[in-house]
């Protein structure tokens, strides 16, 4: 009788697929915690890679005569178990769903907005590391972005670029400076939103021409919310602002996003909620984000 090679059984390449993924599982939840943009929950990290590290060792100790057996049990535990990977695999590498919670970012989203985030887009930091890798390009200015928000990394934010490594930005009197020059900003009219308190805020809605499409924020010309910032960009690090200029906590107040904190780049809605109203707002689902 011959002996199969060992890496053709089964359970040793299920356990190690399962023990890999408990670590890339646990270095999710260590370095992004229990919020993203800033309230979806990772809560239940550290208990899915616990499981997913048990399932790997009795895999890999006591799994041969579980797979190799051809009971329906083991039958059924191979189309789950390829499910889940499929899924697990798209989550963390590829795309991943998120909620917005808060207003920091009206008009361009909406509190009840849910969207994708491509995580394809910055590369993948290595579990436990500063380190990206795979990156296919850097951020640019205008892009909206999830990150890690760099003082409590165990919730993520999400907010738009506005200026990049080597960049000098400057913000006072509610008016933007790039590397000297005042970013074009058009009056589009007036925006009335119900904010997180319930309340009726009034505010003017302009275009600004920051990156490569223009994009719409809010200013509200009689509040007294104007942090005045003015800086030399570092590398590796991206100066971030709301779209909702005067109900944003961004980089005017806690300093920068280094670039071992990025998630990825929002890209699209699928579902979309109005608390206020109701109802779906179905105009905005599959509407690309900008």
């Amino acid at each position: 009788m011959v002996n199969r090679h060992p890496w053709r059984r089964k359970h040793l390449w299920h356990g190690v697929l399962f023990v890999i993924a408990a670590i890339f599982v646990l270095g999710n939840t260590v370095s992004m915690g229990a919020y993203a943009m800033p309230e979806a929950s990772h809560s239940w990290g550290g208990v899915v890679a616990l499981g997913l590290l048990s399932m790997g060792v009795f895999l890999l100790v006591k799994g041969e005569g579980f797979l190799e057996g051809g009971s329906v049990a083991a039958e059924y535990y191979e189309a789950i178990a390829m499910a889940v990977a499929i899924a697990f695999m798209v989550r963390t590498f590829v795309v991943e769903p998120f909620k917005i919670p808060s207003g920091s970012m009206i008009p361009t989203l909406l509190v009840g907005d849910y969207l994708f985030v491509n995580k394809l887009a910055y590369g993948y930091r290595i579990p436990f590391t500063h380190t990206r890798v795979l990156m296919p390009g850097a951020p640019k200015r205008g892009e909206v972005v999830v990150f890690e928000y760099p003082k409590d990394p165990t919730k993520d934010y999400i907010k738009r670029i506005i200026a990049l490594p080597g960049d000098r930005v400057s913000y006072r009197e509610k008016r933007l400076f790039v590397n000297g020059k005042l970013v074009a900003q058009q009056l589009e009219g007036n925006y009335n939103y119900v904010n997180e308190a319930e309340q009726w805020v009034e505010a003017q809605r302009l275009l600004e021409h920051l990156g490569e499409q223009p994009h719409s924020i809010l200013l509200r010309p009689y509040a007294n919310l104007d942090q005045v910032t003015d800086e030399l960009i570092p590398p590796d690090h991206y100066f971030v602002m709301g779209d909702n200029r005067d109900n944003s906590n961004d980089s005017r107040y806690w300093g920068l996003v280094p670039a071992h904190r990025l998630v990825g780049r929002a890209v699209a809605f699928f579902w979309s909620w109005d608390r206020t109203e109701n109802k779906p707002r179905w105009e905005r689902v599959g509407q690309m984000i900008r």
